[in-house]
């Protein structure tokens, strides 16, 4: 979910804002389109079978068997063709129905991004089966939820480790009935086959491969493709059921808003178990006919691999873009006077060129010269980190700083900046290549209508994109879908004159004082995260006479300031009760926070001496705070920001 910084004394434009947009129609050729997932895959097969579809790192020494090659962390980068990849995703299909997965079936697959996923989630969608998805990095009573909660019959775990989780629970899954485990090397647990055993079973009668595809291509769009659990922050996740079409539609808007051609390479490296990804990282290129490449599991090799990889889209959570616009700036910082002077030159004439965007004017001849040396003497220095060819950069799934876009669009990167849920497939809206504002999502895509609540602000949303409803919870669906089909998101926003919509917050999230005053901590989370020194905040207040923020800094940047101010060497927790560190960190937070009103900005603020963690349950699998969980385990913290001594 997206939401935007609108500081509280931005000023109201003149013209009244709208309480309804609305998206274009569909117009896109009948060959771009189709009636199903599978389909849609199969004609980008046919339209371009020698070209390269994946892309992801193998061992030089790894034999490529008939089946899908495993991966190793020491790699090299090999790829497939889509005549090939369609090859495997029909092996996988046979060798499911082989071993007795039927139309209807519920299949989990519980790994993270990468080529056998897709295998997986396409082959079982080929046989009408519907594949759910199981954050890799859940505990095993959560993977049982999934299990149980669908019914499943088959579940595809990444490895060895992942298959001890289900081993755990397996007793508590009734209706488990085959473990499928994608990196064999090791001893299997009783009962489970390996990845390359489903090749081994697939069989390439003409006859049934035959039967098979007949069987697909009729599959409708009102057909259940996918049930995909929120990653909830309060109770158990609600199973999400998205159709065909569903997901159809995403695609669809999605290559109408934005020009994404068969030459585009897209660089994978969010989780497919997101909707997020798995729809503009998936779907999507595949769709397209683009080639997708696999990022190497480990976080820290992402930058070398866009530089290996050179993409030309990536999708990815603004902490990604912050982390990077973090790094230049402490790069610049520490470079020489005159270094610091021609870079900050040039992130002005960025500014000014954003600035001609918005008021719809062209750059005079001047600007262009200087820009031109501008990007021979600062910008594409930067833009060679990541690869040098991104095109767009998408953006989704948590907030986006305005600061941050203008950043990367003075850099020569657009940052396309989307909204939508799980329950929406997800897009609802997106800023266009031609058409954008940072500090909003865009406008509605195309067959989208959204419209704002009069009551409280609540965004409403109808189109096709809109899911069927929750897995086996009819009240929780009528809670969110009302009789006229609009689904009630529980976000905050406005639509500004042009339809572009602004989020402000998720209803939940507004605190109320105590002396009644509503505060949206989202906008002043987001404006204190562009600051390199807090990677985490969360601000709390409900009930107090003020609010407070609780920080968990970004420990490298500030190790690295404590040496320079003379702080000796010392463990984190010690290291944030420092006085000098916590008044830094205040006056970061104040400057941040300059455009909000006093009553709103937190009067207090307390350090965490690490960062909130899946791990610890701080944090969803999609890195959304679980407020209530955080305040539990720093109760000290939160004490320390709303004592008695202050309310008094």
């Amino acid at each position: 979910m997206t939401t935007t910084t609108v500081p509280s004394d931005t000023p109201v434009a003149a013209a009244p804002r709208l309480m309804e947009a609305q998206g274009e129609p569909i117009s896109l050729p009948d060959e771009m389109r189709a009636d199903n997932l599978v389909a849609l895959v199969h004609k980008s097969v046919e339209r371009y079978p020698d070209k390269e579809a994946l892309r992801w790192k193998l061992p030089k020494s790894r034999r490529q068997t008939g089946g899908l090659p495993q991966e190793e962390e020491t790699a090299v980068w090999t790829s497939t063709t889509y005549r090939q990849t369609w090859d495997w995703i029909t092996q996988v299909a046979m060798g499911l129905k082989h071993i007795g997965i039927r139309d209807g079936d519920r299949v989990c697959i519980m790994s993270r991004t990468r080529p056998a996923w897709l295998a997986a989630d396409l082959g079982a969608m080929s046989l009408g089966a519907v594949t759910c998805p199981i954050y890799p990095s859940v505990e095993p009573n959560q993977a049982a939820f999934v299990i149980n909660n669908v019914g499943a019959r088959l579940v595809f775990v990444e490895n060895l480790q992942q298959a001890a989780k289900i081993e755990q629970v397996r007793g508590e899954c009734p209706t488990l009935e085959h473990v499928v485990v994608i990196e064999d090397r090791g001893r299997l647990p009783d009962g489970a086959i390996s990845f390359d055993d489903i090749f081994d079973l697939a069989t390439v009668d003409p006859g049934e491969i035959r039967e098979w595809t007949e069987a697909w291509k009729g599959f409708g769009r009102d057909r259940v493709a996918t049930i995909v659990h929120t990653s909830g922050t309060t109770a158990n996740p609600k199973g999400v059921v998205l159709t065909h079409g569903n997901v159809l539609h995403n695609y669809e808007a999605g290559i109408q808003a934005v020009d994404f051609t068969e030459h585009d390479t897209f660089l994978s490296f969010l989780p497919l178990s997101h909707m997020t990804e798995r729809a503009a990282g998936q779907i999507v290129p595949l769709g397209r006919g683009c080639t997708i490449a696999y990022a190497e599991p480990a976080i820290e090799r992402l930058a070398a691999n866009m530089a290996e990889v050179q993409p030309t889209v990536m999708v990815a959570v603004p902490r990604l873009y912050e982390r990077l616009y973090a790094r230049v700036i402490s790069t610049v910082e520490a470079a020489p006077p005159l270094r610091q002077k021609i870079f900050y030159w040039a992130q002005r004439l960025g500014a000014r060129h954003y600035q001609n965007h918005v008021d719809g004017s062209g750059d005079g001849i001047w600007l262009k010269v200087q820009l031109k040396l501008a990007d021979r003497l600062v910008f594409h220095k930067i833009r060679a980190r990541t690869g040098g060819r991104v095109r767009y950069f998408v953006s989704g799934g948590a907030p986006l700083s305005r600061e941050v876009g203008e950043f990367f669009y003075a850099m020569g990167m657009l940052i396309l900046e989307g909204y939508g849920l799980t329950e929406t497939a997800p897009l609802l809206s997106i800023n266009r290549p031609g058409d954008f504002q940072f500090g909003t999502v865009g406008r509605p895509v195309a067959e989208t209508q959204i419209r704002i609540d009069p009551a409280n602000g609540e965004i409403l949303a109808r189109g096709p994109q809109v899911m069927m409803g929750y897995h086996n919870q009819p009240e929780e669906t009528a809670a969110v879908i009302d009789a006229e089909g609009w689904f009630h998101t529980g976000d905050i926003g406005e639509i500004e004159p042009g339809g572009r919509i602004l989020i402000t917050d998720r209803l939940k999230n507004i605190i109320v004082l105590g002396n009644g005053k509503n505060v949206a901590p989202a906008p002043m989370e987001i404006a204190m995260l562009t600051s390199k020194y807090i990677a985490q905040t969360v601000v709390l207040g409900d009930n107090q006479p003020y609010t407070g923020a609780l920080i968990a800094p970004d420990f490298e940047q500030l190790a690295a300031w404590a040496a320079a101010n003379g702080i000796a060497e010392m463990p984190p927790e010690q290291l944030v009760a420092e006085r000098a560190v916590q008044k830094m960190v205040e006056g970061e937070v104040k400057a941040k926070l300059d455009g909000f009103a006093i009553w709103e900005r937190p009067r207090r603020v307390a350090l965490l001496p690490r960062l909130l963690s899946e791990e610890e349950g701080e944090l969803t699998p999609s890195l959304k705070v679980k407020t209530r969980v955080v305040v539990k385990q720093w109760s000290d913290k939160v004490a320390q920001l709303f004592g008695e001594e202050e309310k008094e």
